[in-house]
This record gives C-alpha cells, sequence and structure tokens, in this order.
C-alpha cells in the first residue's frame, strides 16, 4: 500500500512540475502577441504586428530594419528615414498573370525621451504584411519573420 501511495505520489508531482512550468513559459514575446491575421477585400489577407522597443533611436531601427529587409530578399519600393516608413515587396507568381506583388510595410515610430534627452524611451515598429487573394503564406511563417525582424532591431 505504501508502494502504491509512493508512486501515485510521486506521479502527480512529475505532472505538477511538467504543468506548471508550462504555463509561465507560454508567455510570448509581445511581438506575437500583438500578432493578427485578418481577412481583407477580394480575399487578399493581411497581418500585422508591433512590438515597443526601449532606448533605441529611430535612426538606428530604421537602419536594422532596412538591413534586415535586404537580406531576406525583400525589394524596397519607398524608404523615407524622416517619418520612419519603409515600404517593400515580394512578388508571387500566379498564373494567367505576370504576378503580384505582396507588400510589407515598416514604421518606426519615435518615442521621445526620458526627460533632458539624455536617455531615450525607444521606438515602436510596426510591420504589416498583405499578400493578394490568389497568393498564399504561411501564417505561422509570417508571425515567425516579423518577430525575427523585430529580434533584430532590438538586438
Amino acid at each position: 500500500m505504501d508502494r502504491l501511495k509512493y508512486i501515485s505520489i510521486s506521479g502527480m508531482a512529475c505532472l505538477t512540475l511538467t504543468f506548471f512550468p508550462a504555463i509561465g513559459w507560454a508567455d510570448s514575446t509581445p511581438c506575437e502577441k500583438n500578432f493578427t491575421a485578418k481577412e481583407g477585400v477580394l480575399g487578399r489577407q493581411i497581418y500585422n504586428t508591433w512590438q515597443v522597443l526601449p532606448e533605441i533611436t529611430p535612426q538606428k531601427a530604421f537602419r536594422r530594419a532596412y538591413l534586415y529587409l535586404i537580406r531576406e530578399g525583400w525589394a524596397i519600393n519607398l524608404a523615407d528615414k524622416e517619418f520612419g516608413v519603409i515600404s517593400a515587396a515580394q512578388q508571387g507568381v500566379s498564373s494567367g498573370e505576370g504576378g503580384k506583388a505582396a507588400p510589407l510595410n515598416v514604421l518606426i515610430e519615435d518615442l521621445g525621451d526620458s526627460g533632458g534627452g539624455m536617455s531615450p524611451k525607444g521606438i515602436k515598429a510596426t510591420v504589416t504584411f498583405s499578400i493578394p487573394g490568389g497568393l498564399h503564406a504561411s501564417e505561422d511563417g509570417v508571425r515567425k519573420s516579423f518577430c525575427d525582424m523585430l529580434a533584430d532591431i532590438k538586438r
């Protein structure tokens, strides 16, 4: 009987030790928490996320975002450092057409400084990707790419 009680208690302890840390680790990054996917007009899929990145200047964040997009093979259509906007695209291949562009926009917003201009509060980075009807992208793949970009900006 004592052996059965010991096995039962050991089993419960293992379940508890397995379950409770998983609850704490289930907390995802702000990028993942803020990620949304919605359907737009004419079958368009729109993916969006944002994250506040403290103690980084808008100039540094803009440069890192720009370089990340270039490394990942995006074609930069517009880059306006003053307004913190980067507009990029990837060409998709669809039957019967010359291809559709899948635009991605990055917005870097300056959150100002914490007083006296000495330490920046940081920036808010917003990423939006729009996929035209007829093209497809994995939601998990888009989320991972967004979060990789934001992590690269934050580094």
